[in-house]
Formats: C-alpha cells, structure tokens, sequence
C-alpha cells in the first residue's frame, strides 16, 4: 500500500506535533524530582536514542527506502544531526557548550522542521524524520527541566559564533566537495517542502537573510529567559 501524501497541518501532522509537545513537556515534569539513580537511567536512554537514530538513518535512506537517497544527502552534516550528536554527547558527560548550542538549535531549529518537515509523504522517512528532530526537543527540555541546565545571555553570541562562524563555512565547503545533491544546512538550495525559505532570495544570497534571521530565533528562544531573570531582580 503507497503512503499517503504529506498534508501540512493535516490530522496526522498535528497528531504528531502534539505527541511531541506532550513528551517534552510531562517526561521533564515527571523526571524531574526522581532520584538521580533514576535520572541517569532516563538520561542513558534518550541519550542512546539520538545516537541509534544518527547512526539508523543513513541505513534506512540508502538500504530500505523503496526510493533510496543519493548517499551524500544522508552524511549525518545536517544541523539537526550536531543537535543530536552534541546532546547525546552532553547528556554522557561531555562539556556544558554542547547542551547550549543542542539548546539554541534543537528549540529554534528542529522546531520549524516539524512544523514545516522537508517530507512528502506519511512513510517510514516521515517517523524518522518526527522521531529525530522529536528526540531533540525532549532531549533538551529534559536536559533543561529535569537536569537543572539553562543558557545564558552571552551564550546566544557563543553559539551564533560557533554557528556562522565555524560551522557554516565548514558545510558550506563540505557541500561544494561533494558536489549535488549534497545540501546540508539547506546551504546550496531551499527545502523541497513548503517552508519560510520560500520568501528568501535564491542560494547563495539566502544566506543574507538566513544568518541574521537565525541569531534572531536565539534572541527569541532566549527571551522567556531574560524575562524570568528580570522580573526576579
């Protein structure tokens, strides 16, 4: 039987995108003032859960997919795969800098891709993609809520550095390297899907408007923060 086609906002989209909300909201909640033993245990498995989907999904795109990606679409170079990587890495123990980029990215960036997923069709492709991008979002609530964390003012510079400074110019030549159809970061050309993208100017110079617009979306993400310090002072 062939997938049905995907509908923006359609029942399954919003069922999904409900599931979600309901998970990082009430595990973090839940988890919370459980005891550190059960903490780790929870922390081990969400994150082995990011790792199992990075390392899944390359296998699934190439090998099971009844129309298989092109190999170099599926190098886990996307953002939302350093959100996974950098989280799963944080939550075994790695540096405080991999939960705040995990932070800024996952709440801005796998936001919009599941409010607006690069998918055409209600497949196995659509639950990897939502449970990935998913996962994010749990992770860093979770890491947020239940494990005490939280950014900083002067961290939204760090990482948009890191992020326009580093990162991007990094990918931007890995997808120059590998030639079409690599298009990691949505650098060489905009997302298949409906999306925000469509009103930008064509690649490269969507990058003009993309870079501002995406230390924006930290400012924003940050915001319910700089509430909360301010009406406390």
């Amino acid at each position: 039987m062939s997938a049905s086609p995907f509908i923006l906002f359609g029942n399954i989209h919003i069922i999904t995108m409900m599931s979600i909300l309901a998970v990082s909201i009430f595990l973090p909640l839940i988890y919370k003032n459980k005891s550190d033993l059960q903490k780790s245990v929870m922390t081990k498995i969400i994150a082995f859960t990011l790792i199992a989907h990075v390392v899944i999904s390359p296998y699934k795109d190439l090998f099971i997919l009844e129309n298989p990606y092109n190999w170099r679409e599926v190098l886990p170079f996307h953002m939302c795969d350093f959100s996974e990587i950098f989280l799963a890495w944080f939550l075994l123990g790695g540096p405080k800098i991999l939960y705040k980029c995990a932070f800024f990215w996952g709440i801005g960036g796998a936001t919009m891709a599941i409010l607006t997923p690069d998918i055409s069709h209600h497949n196995l492709d659509y639950a990897f993609f939502m449970i990935g991008h998913g996962m994010i979002v749990i992770g860093v609530m979770y890491a947020t809520v239940a494990l005490n964390n939280r950014p900083y003012a002067r961290d939204i510079l760090t990482v948009a550095f890191i992020t326009a400074c580093i990162l991007l110019p990094i990918i931007y030549i890995i997808n120059l390297i590998l030639g079409e159809p690599a298009n990691f970061w949505y650098l060489m050309a905009k997302p298949a899907g409906a999306s925000p993208m469509d009103a930008f100017p064509e690649p490269p110079l969507h990058l003009l408007v993309l870079i501002p617009l995406a230390i924006a979306m930290f400012f924003l993400v940050y915001s319910p923060y700089f509430i909360k310090d301010r009406l406390q002072k």
